[in-house]
């Protein structure tokens, strides 16, 4: 899976001395307006005419590349700001600019070495640590990424993108604790993060803070109310706070949103289940098991109901179907079907 960078292009505007011609310079400004409305095609070819005028200025060059960047032609990209930084070795946006093609164009170990150039040119910018860890990312390396995000904030405190990059990286390498004070930060520094919010959620429920996680939750779905892991979280805090109405409520928002995911309709039984309300608890079980046959917990509980209702034959049913899947829970099961003589 390739991670998209940042959106970071610089459009390099020039103002040309009485040195250079006329044409030339009012060649170059119809770029840099064409790229900064998103006209990229009419870009590209306006500044290979300023490029064919003046072939020497770099940012010429590095505009065009640029111009090819987002159109999404990286090898054309790297091609342009490769001219760009040997027209002007110490031009350092050239080279991040040139690190980030190439990381796009599947080259990592020419990216390094772009990124490298940039960091020797200015080793504080954040810039170079926040694009290089995508291209880490990219290849695989998720330490030297965590590695570069870290340099990255360290050297910008409220870069947003890289704490935000930085904890669904921990989250997705298993590392849900150190996550945490990241998507904090993120929620910090901007409010507006559903995602950010959400997750916090999800690890107040791992740690058992349900008040705090229904809280979190209350946020996440108020600023995105599509997200169906909301409803589905908000839904497990209140379950596991007894509060099974609500998790009933939540559960069926998730459906909602969602039909074909078999885990709110599991859950939603499960409340049903608490409340007992035996009968819909039987039905969503059903209803559970349709979109996944193999759901161990619907087998477990509509054989427990089948037990309850004296119908021992549906019940071993329910018991052979889910041996295979899980034997522990079969084995409790059985043991409601035929428990120990006594006596």
């Amino acid at each position: 899976m390739i991670i998209k960078h940042f959106k970071f292009v610089w459009v390099v505007a020039l103002f040309a001395s009485a040195t250079f011609a006329q044409d030339w310079q009012s060649t170059f400004n119809k770029g840099v307006e064409e790229i900064s409305a998103g006209r990229n095609r009419e870009a590209v070819e306006t500044f290979r005419k300023a490029n064919q005028i003046e072939p020497a200025v770099p940012e010429g060059h590095f505009n065009l590349g640029l111009a090819l960047y987002n159109l999404k032609r990286y090898p054309e990209a790297v091609a342009a700001f490769e001219i760009a930084v040997k027209l002007k070795p110490t031009y350092t946006k050239a080279h991040i600019q040139l690190g980030i093609a190439l990381d796009l164009s599947g080259n990592y170990q020419k990216s390094l070495a772009a990124f490298e150039n940039a960091q020797e040119l200015e080793p504080n910018n954040a810039a170079i640590f926040y694009e290089r860890s995508h291209a880490h990312q990219n290849a695989g390396k998720k330490l030297l990424a965590v590695d570069d995000l870290k340099k990255t904030v360290a050297l910008k405190p409220d870069h947003k993108a890289a704490y935000d990059s930085l904890a669904k990286l921990l989250d997705s390498s298993g590392s849900y604790d150190d996550a945490v004070p990241y998507y904090e930060k993120v929620a910090e520094l901007d409010p507006k993060n559903a995602h950010a919010h959400r997750r916090i959620a999800d690890f107040c429920v791992r740690k058992k803070r349900y008040p705090d996680a229904i809280t979190a939750f209350k946020i996440a779905i108020a600023l995105d109310p599509t997200d169906k892991h909301a409803f589905l979280g908000i839904g497990a805090a209140y379950f596991n706070s007894e509060r099974f109405s609500e998790a009933a409520d939540a559960y069926k928002q998730a459906i909602k949103l969602d039909p074909a995911w078999p885990l709110p309709t599991l859950y939603l039984a499960d409340a049903y289940r608490q409340l007992k309300r035996f009968p819909d608890a039987k039905l969503t079980y059903q209803m559970a098991l349709q979109l996944d046959p193999k759901l161990p917990d619907a087998l477990y509980w509509l054989g427990a109901i089948a037990v309850t209702e004296q119908n021992m034959t549906l019940a071993r049913t329910y018991h052979d179907r889910l041996k295979p899947i899980d034997p522990a829970k079969a084995a409790r099961l059985l043991a409601l079907i035929t428990p120990p003589a006594r006596n």
